[in-house]
């Protein structure tokens, strides 16, 4: 084990026993191909041209802040903003940080230190499942937006996490415990509301399922194994019946049966020009 729940310890990676644990997750998701092709959708969706300056909220080791930056030039900034002084740290000691630019720099999405109207795009990915109060930090987003500027959020909905099994009951209380311990364990699907509340216009909402075939991977992002010892540790299950199910994804995954599943959402939405009024 690596000592680190993932889905309640990120949102203070700065306290963390083991940061390395974290810096591998993000590293091992940026690896896997669905992750990559939303990603690459989430630019294609912001429509970045040369010249702009966006914010990367949330931007963890910088993977994306760079690939954003090869989009805008020559002219163009991006702005990556993380809460972990460690993320931080690890964004500005890679080579692309001096090639490109991009400025990274610690802060609150809850309360940025921007002022109105700085940016003509602004992202946000995987961060609103960790923090308590969305809300806030959209309205945030967006009043650093500029009008007609365009802000895109991707995040997953834990309730529709599940772990193929033959034990339904078994897999139930895990996938109940790991998708329980987020802070906003179903924010992808409320993206859509939050964005008209914040009173933007344009939203669009696209789904996308990410899907896991081997156990190896599935619990270096899931933590299977730690939730099963947390899980017999809480008396919800028995050892002997956590050590059959881990046996069982083992076993499926020698034969090729073993599936992860989880379903998030990509919501695009646009900031209304200055002489238009948002609806009440």
């Amino acid at each position: 084990m690596n000592n680190e729940y993932l889905s309640t310890g990120f949102p203070d990676v700065d306290r963390a026993q083991n940061q390395d644990a974290y810096f591998d997750c993000l590293t091992l998701l940026d690896s896997l191909e669905y992750y990559r092709e939303y990603k690459t959708k989430s630019y294609e969706l912001l429509q970045l041209s040369p010249g702009i300056r966006v914010l990367e909220a949330g931007c963890g080791l910088g993977d994306d802040a760079f690939r954003i930056a090869q989009r805008i030039m020559p002219g163009g900034k991006v702005i990556g903003l993380d809460a972990s002084a460690a993320m931080i740290e690890k964004a500005r000691l890679s080579e692309l940080a001096a090639q490109l630019p991009v400025q990274f720099q610690q802060g609150d999405v809850k309360a940025l230190p921007f002022p109105d109207n700085s940016f003509a795009r602004c992202r946000i990915d995987r961060v609103l499942q960790h923090i308590p109060q969305p809300q806030k930090a959209i309205s945030e987003l967006v009043r650093v937006l500029k009008p007609d500027g365009l802000l895109l959020a991707y995040d997953n909905d834990w309730e529709t996490f599940s772990v193929a099994s033959d034990d339904i009951n078994i897999s139930h209380i895990i996938e109940n415990l790991w998708s329980g311990s987020f802070t906003n364990s179903r924010i992808g699907r409320d993206l859509g509301d939050y964005f008209l509340y914040a009173g933007l216009s344009d939203v669009r909402i696209y789904p996308g399922t990410s899907v896991i075939t081997d156990l190896a991977t599935a619990d270096k992002v899931y933590n299977l194994r730690e939730t099963v010892q947390k899980a017999v540790e809480g008396k919800r299950i028995s050892a002997a019946q956590g050590n059959l199910w881990i046996e069982e994804l083992i076993d499926r995954t020698a034969k090729g049966s073993f599936m992860a599943a989880l379903t998030a959402y990509t919501v695009v939405g646009r900031k209304r020009s200055a002489n238009l009024r948002a609806p009440r």
